[in-house]
């Protein structure tokens, strides 16, 4: 896509996003469960697999465009599954072949292909199209993300001697219902082995390693689009607030929580647009493309703690009431700091990227 195309999609997606989100303002709560009919309106539209092959009935976009959705949905606080069923399910499924019968073994039942949107008699949108996807890599029940709303699952199953891609029905599954701290479904469920499953592909040990930058740059995206949003909630609070006779943000010690939000929101926004770049020119398979998602997903873990602190220290008690959007947003900030591995995983891995696989040329790795 062109820079304009880019900047049309924005404007797309601010549009439908805040319609949603402005629809919701009146139901606040802790659950935050998927819009049926916002889900129909993003299908119609191409966006919710937007990054898949135009072959499969994807729409062909890349990394860029990707951001500019996660960054939006995040921004206006709209808990919409586009990593777990573009960028991830979706993703594996083109890469695989599960949907689409490439790469299928010469026994058992291929897996079993996702059915397009419809709308039933009764004027609702279904939800069935959706696929969430998961990693598996040790034994014992593990959490999948949008499980309750999903219709199936793609696991990469990195159990194994090697890595096995599938794809099952969630009705096959005995789940136990979760919520993340966001408050978006998830669900506790065993998984069956790849062996234990018809039409399961077994990929090359590259795919676990791009699934898991995949999963980290579109986390960090989605960590600065709420940032950059907290960063604005405090500047009106900050404005528009009265105490001791005067504005909120006349008090010093006020202001330097507001700067300090807004720096850590400039400098998350910075290193993640730098990520998203290299890996829209060089791909995952670049060791310094790599590097810079692992400085990403490392640096937004980093500041959503200053972030969250200082935020609530200038919305004080109001902050955390379910009528106020900040704890929407600071509950999803804490959620996704720790998905698809924790800052400190990620730290050491900007580490091993830097020394090992980019060449030893720690200079060069830093400042290219």
């Amino acid at each position: 896509m062109s820079e304009n195309m880019t900047e049309e999609l924005r404007a797309l997606a601010r549009e439908v996003l805040g319609d949603h989100a402005t629809s919701q303002q009146q139901a606040p709560g802790v659950e935050r469960d998927l819009d049926p009919g916002l889900w129909h309106t993003l299908a119609e539209l191409g966006l919710t697999r937007l990054t898949g092959r135009e072959e499969h009935g994807g729409s062909g976009a890349g990394w860029p465009e990707a951001a500019v959705l996660l960054w939006e949905a995040a921004a206006h606080g709209v808990p919409v599954p586009l990593l777990e069923h573009d960028l991830l399910a979706g993703w594996l499924r083109d890469t695989a072949g599960l949907a689409h019968g490439e790469g299928a073994p010469t026994t058992g039942e291929p897996a079993t292909e996702v059915p397009a949107t419809e709308v039933p008699a009764t004027g609702e949108p279904a939800t069935g199209v959706l696929a969430t996807g998961v990693l598996v890599s040790g034994g014992g029940p593990v959490t999948v993300p949008w499980l309750g709303p999903a219709s199936t699952v793609v696991v990469l199953d990195a159990r194994g001697a090697g890595p096995t891609a599938y794809e099952m029905p969630v009705g096959d599954l005995a789940i136990t219902p979760a919520r993340t701290i966001a408050g978006e479904p998830a669900g506790r469920a065993v998984l069956p082995a790849a062996a234990e499953v018809a039409g399961a592909v077994t990929v090359d040990a590259a795919v676990v390693r791009e699934w898991e930058h995949r999963g980290a740059l579109a986390r960090a995206v989605q960590l600065a689009g709420a940032m950059d949003k907290v960063s604005w909630l405090c500047v009106g609070h900050a404005a528009g607030r009265t105490q001791f006779g005067r504005p909120l943000g006349r008090f010093q010690a006020v202001q330097q929580l507001v700067t300090e939000v807004a720096c850590e929101a400039a400098l998350c926004r910075a290193v993640v647009e730098r990520a998203v770049q290299a890996v829209a020119t060089d791909g995952f398979h670049d060791p310094h493309a790599r590097f810079l998602v692992a400085a990403a997903k490392a640096a937004t873990g980093h500041s959503v703690t200053r972030v969250v602190r200082h935020a609530h220290q200038v919305h004080g008690a109001i902050g955390t009431a379910l009528e106020h959007p900040l704890q929407q947003y600071t509950r999803s900030l804490l959620a996704w700091r720790r998905d698809h591995g924790s800052t400190r995983h990620w730290e050491d891995r900007l580490e091993t990227t830097a020394l090992a696989e980019t060449g030893g040329d720690l200079w060069d790795t830093l400042t290219r």
